[in-house]
Formats: C-alpha cells, sequence, structure tokens
C-alpha cells in the first residue's frame, strides 16, 4: 500500500508558549477504525483462515472509502496480532478500502475507555456505517 499525503499539521503552543504536540486542520477528523464486527464480521484471532473470506460490509466500506476522499485520515485501529497483519493487510487491499495506516494489537475485550490530552470522540458501530450527526449525550468527565 502506498502512503497518501497526509494534511499538515498545524504549530500548537501551551499556556507557557512552549511547543506543544502539533494539530490536524480543524476540518479533518483523524478516523480510528475498529475491523472485526465493525467493517466486517467479528472474526476472532484464533480463526485467521476466516479473515481471509469474510466479507466487508458495503455501507462500512463506502463510508470509510468517502472519509478518505474527502481528506480525513484513516487508521484501521485492530485487535489483530501482528503476526495477521498480512492477511489484513491483503484483505483491505482485496476490497478496496483507502486508509492511511493500519495498528495492530489493540487490547482484546472491549470495555474501552480512552483518556488522552486531545479531544476523543466515539462512535459505537451498531450495525450500519452511515454519515455522523451530532447529538448531546452524557458522558464521563475528570471530576474538577
Amino acid at each position: 500500500m502506498s502512503q497518501p499525503q497526509l494534511p499538515s499539521l498545524n504549530e500548537a503552543f501551551d499556556e507557557q508558549g512552549k511547543a506543544a504536540s502539533p494539530l490536524l486542520p480543524a476540518e479533518v477528523r483523524n478516523f480510528l477504525i475498529d475491523i472485526d464486527g465493525t467493517v466486517t464480521e467479528d472474526v476472532p484471532n484464533e480463526e485467521p483462515e476466516r479473515m481471509r473470506h469474510c466479507q466487508p460490509f458495503p455501507d462500512a466500506l463506502d463510508m470509510v472509502n468517502k472519509w478518505h476522499e474527502e481528506g480525513h485520515i484513516i487508521t484501521f485501529f485492530t485487535s489483530r496480532t501482528e503476526d495477521l497483519r498480512e492477511i489484513t493487510e491483503t484483505w483491505l487491499t482485496q476490497y478496496g478500502f483507502k486508509y492511511h495506516a493500519l495498528l495492530m494489537n489493540k487490547p482484546r475485550g472491549g470495555n474501552y475507555h480512552w483518556i488522552d490530552n486531545h479531544i476523543v470522540r466515539a462512535t459505537r458501530y451498531e450495525g450500519k456505517f452511515t454519515d455522523l450527526v451530532r447529538v448531546t449525550k452524557t458522558i464521563e468527565v475528570f471530576k474538577d
């Protein structure tokens, strides 16, 4: 897979004027997308042969590629282990997923709670990929 051109990062500074981690332009999203159970059937690492033959969810393929074409960054972030990288890259290429990176070894088991110094938005996949809309929900935050 050839690496597509990524958007330029903007310089960022903290309250004291010291350099901070650079930021993407506000209009660019950095999508981290799971594979098993999200863009295809839920295939466990213990059954790698199934990974070769499972079909992508058509709406997932269309939406991921749409986001890519719009200039967003697509990174697949999977619980598949490093020894399954070749199978995974071959499958993504075979079905035409456009992406920038593939991160392996996401912790297994779900119930994720991501803590970061950057804005994190989470969307739980529940059977349908569509355009994203904003809604107000209750979230957990650090106590003052």
